[in-house]
């Protein structure tokens, strides 16, 4: 009786044991694509982690929970599910997807050791190659078999809630992949990949200025920017790999790349805007934000890198966020308030543009559970993020380039300065020599005048005293000397003349030139006419200059009284840009065959003119004409 009881219990035992097995039986041959299998899966909990797999199998599974099989304040517990799966159909063989980023192990029946065996079937690669380590793993049901596989799934904090078990057919998972993956946030991902481009060309463009610069202000920016581009890369490309750096990576960008962008700004606006010595008071608050942060790095990195402590890693770091975004916001408007400056505005307006959009983002990250076929909260996080730090970028630009142009501006105007400094002091230089030369000249003059004029006005008196003596009985030694003496002092006068700078002039020129011809036809028998220009310019005209001048002139009257027989001379001064002499005779003109004296007193001219810059013209007309032409603007004083 008793073994009787015994069996019947057994018995039942059994049957309740199939019965508890094939409660959440899936039948393979009613999938036709690909069907969710959340619920139809058992779960056990191992929160000791001590179980083997085979002591788990004989546990007591539980039926999927609304929400989630897994505990987020446990991730280090060892998480169990087991697949109840039957065959109908014809295909045989499966792919089993458990949700993005899971990792996982398979285990089935091995009929003959009788123990639980894991299974290699997982594949690190299908489909597109953009799709790496995708989480799938192949199985083997036969027509009219049924199995029971048992699944470990390794979770932490940030990828429990993204366990999404579904089995697959094979010709489906192309299609699957696409519209699992990549359909649902198509829109996403094109506007994501269009303000990360935009992103990447604004930072290559602050990567130059750097360069070009070696600014520290710009520096810090930089290396901003690079922490929210790898940062904006690895979200993106979180749609599309799924290799193991998704699991160091998260946390990484979580909070390395966003408080280390955060502290790189915020260096950038203390240094860019002198925060320090502008705003004093406000000054230790920034320090007090960097520090708070660079402290925060430090402390909660690890502790978020831990499963064990990962949940209050994650919330302080929100807590963070939500209490430095408003007190940012409060300095950048002391920042407006205080410094009136045109780029502090423009670093004012882009960081509270952008700490505003970083607030939505913050909402939509952790509060917010909107959720449509098209986008998530998530991903409008991502796009308030990359939208703010964008028109910050634009902003801060603008503000550094205005700086630029400000300081190429004022380096330009100190290079005019420095250059009309060293002009002035040229001149000066220039003046200075000037004023030597013609003090020397003056001096040379004086002495002139005053030692050789005397001499030879001397010996002009002495001549015409014995001349006198000796009326009776004249001396021609007493008449060669007396003529020559008069001779002497005339060229002493013009010597004099031409170095004294008192006389560089173009009105002193014209008047000496008329009083030398009128002084030298006065004695002949030669009708003389001189025009001269109503309004003369004081124009410089230097000594060098006027002596040639003087010279060629009185070459020209020495050859009309000599060899023209003239009786009547006009003569006309001209002074624009070219000063010139036309003088000209009623004579017997210029005849070549005449004295060889004749021709070489025209070539001297032409070679006293030749050499500053002048010309002479001689033509024959009813007479002689010559005229004599120097550009006196080439000769500054």
């Amino acid at each position: 009786m008793l073994k009787t009881l015994t069996i019947t219990i057994t018995f039942l035992l059994c049957l309740f044991s199939v019965y508890a097995q094939t409660t959440h039986q899936i039948d393979l041959g009613k999938i036709s694509k690909y069907d969710n299998v959340l619920n139809s899966i058992s779960y056990y909990t191992d929160y000791s982690k001590k179980a083997s797999i085979d002591e788990i199998s004989k546990e007591t599974f539980r039926d999927s929970p609304k929400n989630s099989p897994f505990d987020p304040t446990e991730p280090d517990a060892h998480y169990f599910m087991k697949l109840s799966v039957y065959n109908s159909g014809h295909q045989d063989t499966f792919w089993l997807y458990m949700g993005r980023a899971q990792q996982y192990t398979m285990y089935g029946y091995d009929s003959s050791t009788r123990k639980m065996k894991t299974l290699n079937n997982q594949t690190s690669s299908f489909s597109y190659a953009i799709f790496n380590h995708l989480p799938y793993a192949y199985f083997v049901v036969k027509n009219g078999e049924s199995k029971i596989f048992y699944i470990q799934a390794k979770i932490n904090y940030y990828n429990w809630r993204l366990f999404d078990p579904i089995i697959v057919i094979p010709e489906e998972l192309p299609s699957f992949t696409f519209e699992y993956f990549l359909q649902p946030n198509s829109i996403y991902i094109f506007v994501s990949v269009l303000l990360l481009g935009i992103m990447f060309s604004l930072f290559f463009s602050f990567v130059s200025i750097y360069f070009l610069t070696f600014n520290r202000d710009y520096l810090y920016y930089t290396l901003a920017l690079l922490c929210y581009l790898v940062y904006f890369f690895l979200r993106i490309f979180d749609n599309f790999i799924f290799s193991r750096l998704y699991w160091f990576f998260y946390d990484a960008r979580l909070q390395v790349l966003q408080i280390g962008g955060s502290i790189f700004i915020l260096l950038f606006v203390i240094s860019f805007l002198q925060i320090r010595n502008t705003l004093p008071e406000q000054y230790k608050y920034f320090r007090i934000i960097v520090l708070l942060q660079v402290f925060f790095l430090i402390i909660n990195v690890p502790i978020t890198y831990s499963n064990k402590y990962h949940y209050a890693g994650t919330i302080s770091f929100d807590v963070l966020r939500i209490f430095i975004l408003p007190y940012f916001i409060l300095l950048i408007t002391a920042v407006i308030k205080y410094i009136k400056t045109r780029e502090s505005r423009y670093i004012s307006w882009g960081s509270l543009i952008s700490i505003l959009l970083f607030l939505v983002a913050l909402y939509a990250d952790v509060v917010s559970h909107y959720k449509s076929d098209y986008i998530n909260h998530r991903e409008i996080a991502l796009l308030a993020f990359t939208t703010g730090i964008l028109i910050q970028m634009r902003f801060f630009m603008e503000a550094i380039m205005f700086r630029t142009n400000t300081k190429n501006d004022l380096h330009i105007k100190a290079l005019e300065k420095l250059q009309f400094e060293n002009d002035r002091k040229e001149l000066e230089k220039y003046k200075a020599v000037i004023d030597a030369r013609d003090m020397e000249r003056n001096r040379i003059s004086q002495e002139i005048h005053d030692d050789i004029g005397s001499g030879l006005t001397s010996i002009r008196l002495l001549s015409e005293i014995g001349k006198a003596r000796s009326i009776q009985t004249p001396h021609k030694e007493l008449e060669k000397i007396s003529a020559i003496s008069n001779s002497l002092i005339d060229k002493m006068n013009e010597i004099v003349w031409s170095l004294n700078s008192r006389n560089d002039t173009l009105p002193n020129l014209i008047a000496y030139l008329r009083h030398l011809m009128v002084e030298y036809f006065e004695p002949l028998r030669i009708q003389l006419q001189i025009v001269t220009p109503e309004a003369v310019r004081e124009i410089a005209v230097d000594g060098k200059t006027r002596r040639h001048i003087l010279l060629s002139v009185k070459e020209v009257l020495h050859n009309i009284v000599k060899h023209s027989q003239a009786t009547e001379v006009h003569i006309v001064f001209s002074a624009d840009e070219i000063f010139s002499v036309s003088i000209s005779d009623n004579g017997i003109g210029f005849n070549p065959s005449l004295t060889h004296s004749y021709t070489n007193g025209l070539q001297n001219i032409k070679d006293r003119l030749s050499t500053i810059g002048g010309s002479c013209v001689i033509s024959n007309n009813s007479g002689t004409s010559v005229i004599l032409e120097v550009p006196l603007l080439q000769y500054p004083l």
